[in-house]
């Protein structure tokens, strides 16, 4: 079948009933991954981070070839686009694409591990249909200086929580079915990447990461050195999750002696009224920020950023990356950029987290509740109904029952 998509045509197959083994599919859902990659792309060349101009971009696991191809299109000159797949048809059917849009672009057919282990890249895409951490080694350990590596997994079912031990060996941590849990496996896959940084005396910080329906994107940026490697590591810190509440905290960064879990205090009293154990270690994840406040700007103003499926999403994102509070609110500007702090850790789910009342409180105005409390307090693009927030569960459900009195 052919397609058009941001004055691309591309053929593929769309109608198969498993997308894994489809060596040229083509889903046209996943048209709003691309264009936040694209999006990214646009932001790093404008930040001229790049070390090499035009920047060089490597689409991995090319399949139809349609990354690569919208980044020639719409980047020109300021990109040199290498797109890779390991099935030798995917390869014909991109060289057909290629020649269908009047493009310049090397195509080359290598197992993905052998194309990043060759050569250094400053941008490179994996858009993973399985696991993407059986990449992660050889995209580090290539990747050029202040190079981006954006990942996006598709049906990885080891990230829902549906199988902690599947995460524990692929990821190398553990993490439950919960109501944050889309959060938590995003910072299970950002701590395997920073381990994997980390063995090559490089560093990350997290620029972006977004959920889609059943996929996770994340963009991170690769910094080279031994001591932004070491301050990293600081980074990956043991989770303690209430079962009951859902209540968390995140362990002191490690510093060599051990941590006794019950000093550990959370803010419920579920191990005071619930019988047996009510808590679990989970992890180790990663405990620094998840998002860019400046590189989302940039993003944002970007022509990508400018498509109508991406402005609500993009405007959520910003608005939980900066997660102010009516302080923040009234200073703005510059100031209000050197003064922010990285938005809280998780978010709760306001359908969960509710006290036994007859009629539940609104997002909004538990988000202005808080805000005026002196709480940081956001919406979340992960979950509809949650607010991110640095205010303690008690206090929440305190408001709530306030409003719900009023």
């Amino acid at each position: 079948s052919t397609f058009q998509e941001n004055a691309v045509t591309i053929i593929g197959d769309n109608k198969t009933s498993c997308p894994r083994k489809t060596p040229y599919y083509f889903n046209k859902d996943h048209k709003f991954n691309r264009l936040f990659v694209s999006s990214v792309l646009a932001a790093y060349i404008k930040s001229k981070l790049s070390v090499s101009s035009p920047v060089k971009c490597a689409d991995v696991l090319g399949a139809c070839g349609a990354s690569g191809l919208m980044w020639k299109k719409h980047l020109g000159d300021n990109v040199d686009v290498i797109i890779n797949d390991k099935i030798e048809l995917s390869c014909d059917l991109i060289k057909e694409n290629i020649r269908n849009n009047n493009l310049k672009i090397t195509v080359t057919n290598k197992d993905p591990c052998i194309f990043l282990h060759e050569r250094g890249y400053n941008f490179v895409y994996l858009d993973c249909t399985n696991e993407a951490s059986l990449y992660f080694d050889s995209a580090f350990r290539n990747i050029a200086r202040n190079g981006i590596i954006v990942v996006t997994t598709k049906d990885d079912s080891s990230l829902h929580g549906g199988s902690p031990d599947v995460a524990l060996r692929r990821y190398g941590g553990r993490i439950v079915r919960s109501f944050y849990g889309t959060e938590m496996a995003i910072r299970l896959v950002i701590a395997a990447m920073a381990r994997c940084a980390i063995l090559h005396n490089k560093s990350i910080e997290v620029l972006c990461c977004m959920v889609f329906k059943n996929t996770f994107t994340l963009a991170v940026l690769c910094t080279k050195g031994p001591q932004v490697s070491n301050k990293c590591t600081e980074n990956l810190r043991l989770l303690k999750h209430c079962m009951v509440c859902e209540e968390r905290v995140f362990y002191p960064a490690p510093d060599g002696f051990p941590v006794d879990a019950e000093k550990i205090l959370l803010d419920c009293e579920c191990s005071k009224n619930a019988p047996g154990k009510t808590s679990q270690e989970l992890g180790p994840l990663w405990a620094g920020p998840i998002f860019n406040s400046d590189f989302i700007e940039e993003m944002i103003a970007s022509k990508f950023g400018k498509e109508n499926i991406l402005k609500s999403t993009f405007s959520t994102i910003l608005e939980e990356a900066r997660c102010v509070s009516k302080e923040d609110d009234g200073i703005g500007g510059k100031r209000l950029k050197i003064m922010i702090e990285p938005s809280p850790p998780f978010y709760y789910n306001l359908h969960k987290h509710h006290p036994k009342i007859a009629h539940q409180m609104k997002l909004n105005k538990v988000i202005d509740e808080l805000r005026n409390k002196g709480f940081r307090a956001s919406k979340t693009h992960f979950d509809k109904l949650a607010v991110r927030t640095n205010a303690p569960l008690n206090y929440l459900f305190y408001i709530m029952k306030k409003g719900e009195e009023s």
